[in-house]
C-alpha cells in the first residue's frame, strides 16, 4: 500500500534539550501550502490526519501539539474537538486582533484552551491578547538580539514561556538561552519531519442528518448511535479519532454507542463539522460493509443463548471491512485500536461466538454476491440477509434523493 503525506511535525525543546512539544504543520502530496488550500481547511486536515491517519509516527509525539488556527475558525463559534490539555493553539501573525476576535479567543480560553502568539512582532494592537498568552514565539531572524531583549524586558510582568523559533545554529541558541528564553525550535535542533501513512477519507454518508441531529437542543445518544451505525466510514473514522493520541487511554471500545459517549456531544458536533469539509464517499463500498454489519447485528439478535450484544456484533462487522471501506488492511487498522478481546479475536481470527457469527455473515455475503450454493442455506438466513441489504439500499436511495 502506498503511503501518503499526512502532515509534518517539528519538535520544540526546553533549555535542557528535552522535547517538550511538537508543532503540527500542514503538508500534502501536491506540495500546496496552508495558504493555498485555505487555513481553515488546513487546520481541519492536520488535526484529522494526526488523529485518524494510519501511521506509526504520530504515536511517537505524545507531547503537547501546537496547532495553527485561522481567524475564521476562531470566529466560527466552534472550538477544536480535542482535550485542551493536549494542544497549544497558535495565533498566527496574520490574525487581525479585532474586538470580535479577542472575544472569540476569550471564549476558547474559558473552555480551557491555551495560546501561543506565533511570530510575535511586539505590536501594540496585540496587547489585548497578552493576558491569555501562555507562550510568546519570537522569530529570531526578524529582530536583532538587542531588539528582542528590549521588547522582552517590557513584558517581564507576563507569566509566559518565551520560545525562540527559527534557531539555525548553536550560537543563536546559546544567545537566546542566556537571554532567558525557555523553549527552542528550529533547524539546529530538528527539521520538520514528514509523517506519512494511509490517509482516511471521511464519509459524507448520513453526515447531513448527523449534523442536524447533533445540533438539536437535547440529542439522544441512542439516536446518534443509530445514525452513525448507518454510515460505516464515518463510524470508522470516529473510532480512529477516539483512539488517537489526543484521546487514548480512556478504556476499550466495544460499540459505536461508546464512541458517542466517549467523545461527548460537543466534541462529536465539532468533529462532524470538521469532517463535513473533507467529504469523500464510495457508495458501493459503504453498501457492502454496511450490509455485513447489519447482518452481524441481526444474527446476534436471533441467537438464543450466550448471544453477543447486537451493537458489538455490528462493530465487529464494521471493522472487518476496513480493507474494503478504507483500503487499509484489517490487521493494520485494528492494531491501533483498543478493542475488547472478543471483538479483536472475532475480526482477526474469527474466534469465539462473535467470530463464528462474523464468519457466517462473510460466507453468506460471498455466496449471495456470486449466487452460489444458495440452496444450501437456511431460507430464514437468506431472508435475514436480504432484509439487511434492502434496509441499506433504502438508506442509500434516501441519501441520493436528498443530495
Amino acid at each position: 500500500m502506498s503511503s501518503q503525506t499526512l502532515l509534518a511535525a517539528q519538535p520544540i525543546y526546553d533549555r535542557d534539550s528535552r522535547m517538550q512539544a511538537v508543532e503540527l504543520l500542514y503538508r500534502n502530496d501536491a506540495g500546496e501550502s496552508a495558504l493555498t488550500v485555505g487555513e481553515h481547511r488546513a487546520t481541519s486536515e492536520v488535526l484529522f490526519n494526526f488523529c485518524a491517519g494510519i501511521t506509526d509516527h504520530a504515536a511517537h509525539y505524545n507531547a503537547r501539539a501546537y496547532i495553527n488556527v485561522s481567524g475564521d475558525l476562531l470566529l466560527s463559534g466552534m472550538v477544536l474537538p480535542v482535550d485542551p490539555e493536549r494542544v497549544m493553539i497558535e495565533l498566527v501573525e496574520r490574525i487581525d486582533p479585532t474586538p470580535d476576535l479577542v472575544a472569540a479567543v476569550q471564549h476558547w480560553y474559558d473552555q480551557g484552551f491555551r495560546f501561543a502568539l506565533d511570530d510575535f512582532a511586539f505590536q501594540p494592537s496585540w496587547a489585548p491578547l497578552l493576558p491569555m498568552a501562555s507562550v510568546i514565539k519570537v522569530d529570531v531572524t526578524q529582530f536583532t538580539p538587542e531588539e528582542v531583549a528590549h521588547h522582552k524586558a517590557g513584558l517581564e510582568h507576563l507569566d509566559v514561556f518565551w520560545l525562540a523559533e527559527r534557531v539555525e545554529d548553536e550560537a543563536t541558541r546559546d544567545r537566546f538561552l542566556e537571554m532567558g528564553f525557555d523553549l527552542f525550535q528550529g533547524y539546529y535542533m530538528a527539521h520538520p519531519r514528514i509523517i506519512s501513512g494511509q490517509k482516511l477519507s471521511p464519509s459524507g454518508l448520513r453526515l447531513t442528518q448527523l449534523l442536524a441531529t447533533l445540533y438539536r437542543p437535547d440529542p439522544e445518544v441512542g439516536e446518534l448511535t443509530a445514525i452513525l451505525s448507518q454510515d460505516p466510514e464515518l463510524s470508522l473514522n470516529l473510532i480512529r479519532i477516539v483512539n488517537s493520541p489526543l484521546y487514548r487511554g480512556q478504556g476499550k471500545i466495544s460499540s459505536i454507542r461508546e464512541v458517542v459517549i466517549r467523545l461527548g456531544i460537543t466534541n462529536l458536533r465539532h468533529w462532524a463539522a470538521l469532517l463535513s469539509s473533507l467529504q469523500v464517499v464510495n457508495t458501493e463500498h459503504a453498501r457492502v460493509v454496511l450490509v455485513r454489519a447489519h447482518v452481524c447485528e441481526a444474527l446476534a439478535g436471533r441467537m438464543k443463548t450466550n448471544a453477543p450484544a447486537p451493537d458489538k456484533a455490528f462493530l465487529a462487522g464494521l471493522i472487518s471491512g476496513t480493507d474494503i471501506m478504507l483500503g487499509v488492511p484489517v490487521r493494520e487498522f485494528i492494531d491501533r485500536l483498543e478493542l475488547e478481546e472478543d471483538v479483536r479475536k472475532a475480526v482477526l481470527h474469527r474466534k469465539g461466538r462473535l467470530g463464528r457469527l462474523l464468519r457466517l455473515a462473510v460466507i453468506m455475503e460471498h455466496d449471495v454476491a456470486m449466487e452460489r450454493d444458495l440452496e444450501a442455506w437456511d431460507p430464514r438466513l437468506l431472508t435475514l440477509y436480504r432484509q439487511a441489504a434492502n434496509r441499506v439500499q433504502r438508506i442509500i436511495r434516501q441519501l441520493d434523493r436528498s443530495e
